[in-house]
């Protein structure tokens, strides 16, 4: 794995052009990547771990010879809330983990839950419990060396705005935040595309609640998002103007305080040269190429 962690941008899984160009397996992806001039990629476990560990490793070996940082997505069926489902998610999540771990990387992204028919209150209760259980779990079957990635949600039924992960970030070193600022902007019916200042607003925040060390390693997803009176509908892309907003404001936070983030980009179809379009936003701020 990159030790000295520098900034990261990639996609998120393999998109339309990656297919285009004749690539048929996520082996490919590093060397691909490392063309286009990109240092990133989340690989999607979001429906199942189907992935062998023989696959596994040979990614692995791919990104480290390309100097790609990888992350994984952890299944969308994940829900803590559901106090009954534990094994089930905490299963999940070790398959991850356990692939991950034979990749040679740690950061783990996670949808921590729904609502479903409880009141908040007790929702947030039990997502807690079972967070702590899952991480204590996890160190008795020997994977400590991991990142937990929490994820902001886009849907108001989802556990998992601004305030909820950073309450839960506190629960363990190990435990980051992913802040999504698409789905941030969902919550906030788009203030992050008419208030120049909010994500400012919002990294400081997280800051004054976590702390700048766990700050500096944020995790990040960034795409534009279809947004309704509920919340998230789906992805769309950076060149929608109706739905995006600018990634300026996030560029010049990243410089002024130094931050190392992994940015992923989930745009629909184009993730990757979407990925690209943010790495020149931020070059142009940092006033020269990043190596």
């Amino acid at each position: 794995m990159t030790k000295d962690l520098k900034i990261r941008f990639g996609p998120s899984g393999n998109d339309e052009l990656f297919y285009a160009q004749g690539n048929k397996s996520t082996i490919q992806a590093p060397a691909w990547l490392s063309r286009m001039g990109l240092s990133a990629m989340e690989i999607n476990f979001t429906r199942g771990t189907k992935m062998s560990v023989e696959t596994a490793r040979k990614i692995g070996d791919e990104a480290r010879k390309y100097d790609i940082e990888l992350s994984a997505h952890a299944p969308y069926y994940i829900n803590l809330a559901n106090d009954e489902a534990f094994e089930k998610n905490y299963n999940w999540i070790k398959q991850c983990l356990v692939l991950l771990k034979e990749m040679g990387f740690r950061r783990l992204v996670v949808h921590l839950a729904t609502q479903g028919e409880r009141s908040r209150e007790d929702a947030l209760k039990s997502v807690g419990i079972n967070l702590i259980k899952i991480i204590e779990k996890l160190d008795s079957d020997g994977l400590s060396d991991f990142l937990l990635c929490i994820e902001t949600m886009g849907k108001y039924s989802a556990i998992g705005n601004v305030e909820e992960i950073c309450a839960f970030c506190k629960v363990d070193p190990r435990v980051i935040p992913t802040l999504d600022f698409g789905h941030i902007n969902c919550l906030l019916q788009g203030e992050l595309q008419t208030n120049p200042n909010k994500i400012g607003e919002v990294i400081e925040y997280v800051e004054r609640e976590i702390g700048r060390e766990k700050l500096k390693i944020v995790h990040v997803h960034w795409s534009a998002i279809v947004y309704s009176e509920k919340g998230e509908r789906y992805h769309t892309k950076l060149s929608d103007n109706k739905w995006s907003f600018s990634f300026e404001p996030f560029a010049r936070i990243i410089k002024e305080k130094e931050l190392t983030p992994v940015i992923i980009c989930e745009s629909d179809s184009i993730m990757a040269q979407d990925a690209q379009k943010l790495k020149r936003e931020y070059e142009k701020i940092l006033g020269k190429e990043i190596n």
